[in-house]
């Protein structure tokens, strides 16, 4: 597995302070964590950039999702406060994580896919039309994670 994870606690730039957590597993952390959509992904690219043979549908569907997640924490949940991206399955499973201080669950209405005159809304409805599973945790102290899973 390998896993990137960014938050408010780590030191360092990215790839700068790594740590093996077991066999097959990195981890990397950045200073003041992920804070935009190209960040997240940037280090979705990244991760899934070490499997070249999964292809880029899971990189597309990756990137979509990350920039919807990480757009709604910043617009609706005062932004990312974690931020984690990790494989498995050889690169064919891709597991994104994204936590906030809201805790708000975002909008589960599927219906604005098909409206084409609506101006927003779409961003978790099109997360979990990418997805292969999902779920929204929340977090001690307030906030919650967002934990979603893309697979090839």
């Amino acid at each position: 597995m390998t896993d990137h994870a960014y938050g408010a606690a780590a030191t360092g730039p990215p790839g700068t302070e790594t740590a093996g957590a077991g066999a097959g597993t990195l981890r990397a952390r950045a200073v003041g964590g992920v804070r935009t959509a190209a960040e997240a992904r940037a280090v979705v690219a990244e991760v899934l950039g070490r499997h070249p043979e999964v292809g880029d549908r899971l990189l597309g569907d990756a990137r979509l999702a990350v920039t919807e997640l990480v757009t709604n924490a910043i617009r609706h949940a005062g932004g990312v406060t974690g931020f984690a991206a990790r494989t498995s399955g050889g690169g064919r499973v891709l597991t994104i994580e994204v936590e906030d201080a809201s805790d708000a669950h975002p909008l589960d209405d599927r219906t604005v896919l098909g409206d084409p005159a609506r101006l927003g809304g779409r961003g978790w409805p099109l997360v979990q039309l990418v997805a292969t599973g999902w779920e929204v945790r929340p977090l001690p102290g307030g906030g919650k994670r967002i934990r979603v899973v893309l697979s090839v």
